[in-house]
């Protein structure tokens, strides 16, 4: 995304958080433009919002993701819905701590509350894409008065070690530096799993780069600690996952992708995690989106999923 302008509009506090909120320079390519708040707790938090009249909605993005992944979503929410969508901490424009102790799922799970906490303390409805699937998953079971229900892009489970695989090669994808922005460019066109390759996501892709003085680009999450987290979570999610089971008692939707990231056979969701995530909650309903792969099912322009998220949504927040 290019870069904007930003303006002070306040500063408000909650319970001791600091928030501070700026609004978008006018030229944002959308049909409404998004404010940005800063969330101001055990790190400092970059908060996308668009003002709506009706129920709050929380975006919370996959491993290598950041809050402008769910812009392809946001006309078939906003209005009239009211939607957020977070850096967590260490992508986008959120703080990056230094000491790698700083991050993993324990941390993310301090933020994500603290951010409810202060931007919406009635509680709203959680949408997270893989990582963040398993984030809102975590939410829900420990803070359910929060939560008024889920949905699930792609994940929830640990996925095969098929995928895990397949996550292990976007990590070293080439693409922690760049000689050039085109360069950037051309390899991401080029890439399998956002095939057929869509020129509007173009400037979504490029809001994850910082842009050196040299013509250089580089991702702002470093790929090390995307591996550190997702080692972490391959020794405990499961287990944490089941460990949920009963207490998770919203509604809960679970979009899968059909399309394998490299290949047929490295599907996010086999029957196996599925079956994982009906024993937990009984009351999920799972859909699959035709197309999509682990990636474009967010980061993509689907009617389809459009029409079935507002569904839901409708459904739960009316």
């Amino acid at each position: 995304m290019a870069s904007f302008a930003r303006r002070v509009v306040c500063l408000r506090r909650f319970h001791g958080t600091a928030v501070r909120i700026y609004s978008l320079h006018k030229g944002t390519p959308l049909a409404m433009e998004p404010e940005v708040r800063w969330v101001f707790g055990e790190v400092r938090l970059r908060v996308l919002e668009w003002p709506g009249e009706k129920g709050t909605i929380l975006a919370l993005h996959g491993l290598t993701g950041y809050a402008e992944t769910f812009l392809p979503l946001i006309p078939a929410l906003n209005p009239p819905y009211r939607v957020l969508s977070m850096d967590l901490r260490g992508r986008g424009e959120s703080e990056q701590p230094a000491d790698e102790r700083a991050y993993g799922l324990q941390a993310h799970l301090r933020d994500i509350p603290a951010v409810l906490e202060a931007l919406a303390p009635e509680g709203a409805l959680l949408m997270g894409h893989s990582l963040g699937a398993m984030l809102a998953l975590a939410v829900a079971a420990e803070h359910p008065d929060r939560v008024r229900g889920l949905i699930l892009f792609d994940g929830g489970p640990l996925p095969s070690r098929t995928f895990s695989e397949s996550l292990n090669q976007v990590l070293n994808a080439r693409l922690e530096e760049l000689p050039s922005l085109e360069a950037f460019r051309e390899l991401v066109r080029s890439m399998p799993f956002l095939q057929p390759f869509d020129e509007r996501l173009m400037p979504i892709l490029e809001a994850g780069l910082t842009r050196e003085p040299d013509g250089r680009v580089r991702v702002k999450f470093p790929s090390r600690l995307g591996a550190l987290e997702a080692m972490e979570l391959g020794a405990i999610w499961n287990e944490q996952l089941r460990a949920y089971q009963g207490r998770i008692r919203c509604p809960v939707l679970l979009l899968k992708a059909p399309v394998g990231t490299f290949g047929p056979h490295d599907r996010f969701f086999t029957e196996s995690e599925e079956n994982l995530l009906r024993q937990v909650i009984p009351q999920v309903r799972t859909v699959e989106v035709p197309g999509t792969t682990h990636y474009t099912i967010v980061l993509g322009y689907h009617p389809d999923r459009d029409r079935l998220v507002r569904a839901f949504v409708e459904e739960v927040l009316g």
